[in-house]
């Protein structure tokens, strides 16, 4: 293994070839504009991932231990932050070009056949494309991923379980390779280490920290994160090998009792990058410390962590809808429109609000719709409306593990029918459509009509009602139109 540093790189490259010469030559390409790594084999490699900030992988396809082919799929499984891939192979016939790519390898060389400028301007895009996607703040995806683990939290059903899960959470969004979940004592004077990854088996079995004392214990005590500000690391706090920023959460009860012990922490250092934590970073570490709190203190796990994961699809539904000014706050109106009719229907308060909820999300499966579709000015193609046509579908798949939207999955999954039957996704219709379903599509479209889109300005009130009252035994239910434009 061998390093090269100097002044005002773009990065860092981990080479893993095998044979010496080829290695020696990829070297002293990528030393222009990058730091590198090299490594013969898997093995070595591994060690120097998980203690490095690498930003991109050469990798041969023929290699002693492991193939290259088995490595990337690895790396683009397993492993917690985004690597980019380049294979460099003599042998076409291991892994071909086009699965590759489409299987998420960046770039596909052939030895012998690509020169240095080509390699290197292929990593500098790579690298820069990638640091403009890693600028966004927490967006869309990032909060369909914080929904669907604090959903996949309600049905773990042991200690274990939820721990793995947090700590994969914490890693994918942060990059941290050494995360753990430190627990009190149940005599209350030390935390130990109960899961943790990236530490060696007898850092885990030994490790006591007093309340109080070093960063664990004091975040702890203190009941608040504390962290570094960038590069540094105290080594009075440490007594193992730790690099880059560094971070303790206290895991808070949850609801919060004034005087109420934390139940412990969970740490992270060995971050991916040598930036330090951001605000938006802390904000969401700190929701997913206290959602695991919630799942470690089994009697509260259920009833908090849906109404966590509703809240966070209601956030979600309001970053889609962001994506485009013609949109905004749609769901919110349709939300209250909706209950708003069922209530006039003689609607329980406890129905009323799931109507308000179901408004609210009916269009989260517009998250998987590309923008191109979904902004699109002009008339949608066939096979563009047969795309946006999906997103019922998707709504109802990424609610229906909530236990609290079971019961009206109908809502979400119908309120494009019609009544006469010439609806989607199903083409049902009259009664057969769920009253919450027949109720939004009323809801829905009265919104769409009275607010600007791209492709035309907005209706006014009276116009929509007029044809509300048109649709009335066809497009809609008769008594849903009735009383909505009783309420209007």
């Amino acid at each position: 293994m061998s390093t090269h540093k100097t002044c005002m790189k773009l990065g860092t490259v981990l080479i893993i070839e095998d044979e010496l010469h080829f290695r020696t030559y990829l070297q002293s390409i990528v030393k222009r504009e990058f730091h590198y790594l090299t490594a013969s084999s898997w093995s070595e490699a591994k060690s120097l991932l998980y203690e490095n900030s690498i930003d991109i992988v050469l990798i041969d396809l023929r290699l002693p231990d492991l193939s290259g082919r088995n490595i990337a799929h690895n790396l683009l499984t397993n492993f917690p932050y985004e690597l980019i891939l380049f294979v460099i192979t003599g042998y076409e016939d291991e892994w071909d070009r086009e699965k590759a790519l489409r299987e998420g390898v960046t770039c596909y060389f052939i030895k012998g056949s690509f020169s240095p400028d080509e390699l290197l301007v292929r990593m500098r895009e790579a690298t820069l494309q990638r640091e403009r996607k890693r600028t966004t703040e927490l967006g869309s995806r990032t909060l369909l991923k914080l929904y669907e683990f604090t959903n996949t939290l309600t049905s773990l059903d042991t200690l274990d379980r939820v721990m793995e899960a947090v700590i994969r959470m914490i890693q994918s969004v942060t990059g941290c390779m050494r995360i753990s979940i430190m627990l009190l004592s149940e005599d209350g004077q030390y935390l130990f280490i109960k899961k943790a990854i990236g530490l060696e088996e007898e850092v885990v079995k030994t490790t006591r920290i007093k309340v109080g004392e070093n960063v664990s214990g004091r975040a702890f005590s203190g009941r608040k994160i504390i962290s570094s500000d960038g590069h540094g690391i105290d080594r009075r706090f440490f007594s193992y090998k730790e690099k880059g920023p560094f971070m303790s959460i206290p895991l808070q009860e949850v609801p919060y009792r004034k005087g109420k012990m934390p139940i412990g922490v969970i740490n992270l250092t060995n971050r991916a990058t040598d930036e330090g934590f951001l605000e938006n970073e802390k904000k969401l570490l700190t929701y997913i410390a206290n959602s695991a709190s919630i799942a470690i203190k089994s009697e509260l796990r259920k009833e908090a962590l849906e109404k966590s994961a509703i809240d966070t699809l209601i956030l979600l539904i309001n970053v889609v809808e962001a994506r485009d000014r013609y949109t905004r706050g749609h769901s919110i109106r349709v939300g209250e429109y909706a209950a708003e009719i069922s209530r006039r229907l003689g609607f329980n308060e406890e129905s009323v609000k799931e109507i308000l909820y179901a408004g609210q999300l009916h269009d989260i499966g517009k998250i998987e719709v590309p923008d191109s579709i979904l902004l699109k000015k002009g008339k949608l193609s066939h096979k563009e409306f047969e795309i946006m046509k999906r997103h019922p579908i998707t709504s109802v798949r990424i609610v229906d593990h909530i236990t609290y939207f079971q019961p009206i999955t109908g809502s979400f999954l119908h309120h494009h029918e019609r009544y006469d039957g010439k609806g989607y996704p199903d083409g049902i219709g009259d009664d057969e459509i769920e009253i919450g379903a027949r109720i939004l599509a009323v809801a829905d479209a009265f919104d769409a009509m009275t607010s600007d889109r791209p492709y035309r300005g907005a209706m006014t009130r009276d116009q929509a009602k007029r044809i509300l009252q048109s649709e009335r035994g066809h497009q809609f239910d008769p008594q849903c139109v009735d009383v909505f434009l009783e309420y209007l």
